[in-house]
């Protein structure tokens, strides 16, 4: 499956990672209409869209009569294809480069370096 979520998608994708268990269209829809302001028809179009590029999967409810909707990629998956391709675009596949460029923005404080420190021990280790 070919990594590629539109932001818009992105949205419903967050919503059912978040809550973990299958939601039906109406459940959804609820919260997109209150948080982005989307109509009806607008979020229906992202979850058929999720479905045809296969991100999402929809089971029928006998005993609600509904289509419940449920993740075929986790959050975790997906950030993993998503660094990846940021880090092939923007620095040609290249850590370092991106770390270097981190490090270099001034937006890190002395936290964010202790952390990222601690982590690359971590992994020096392994």
């Amino acid at each position: 499956m070919s990594i590629k979520i539109a932001d818009a998608e992105l949205e419903v994708m967050r919503i059912l990672w978040r809550e973990g268990r299958p939601l039906s269209y109406k459940e959804m829809r609820k919260e997109l209409e209150v948080t982005r302001g989307w109509n009806k028809s607008t979020i229906q179009t992202l979850i058929l869209r999720l479905r045809d590029k296969g991100f999402i999967n929809g089971q029928h409810d006998d005993a609600a009569d509904v289509i419940m909707h449920t993740p075929n990629i986790s959050e975790h998956e997906y950030i993993q294809a998503e660094g990846q391709r940021f880090l092939d675009k923007l620095f040609d596949g290249n850590a370092k480069k991106f770390v270097t460029s981190l490090c270099n923005s001034g937006k890190l404080d002395v936290g964010d370096i202790d952390e990222l420190i601690a982590l690359l021990e971590k992994n020096k280790k392994k």
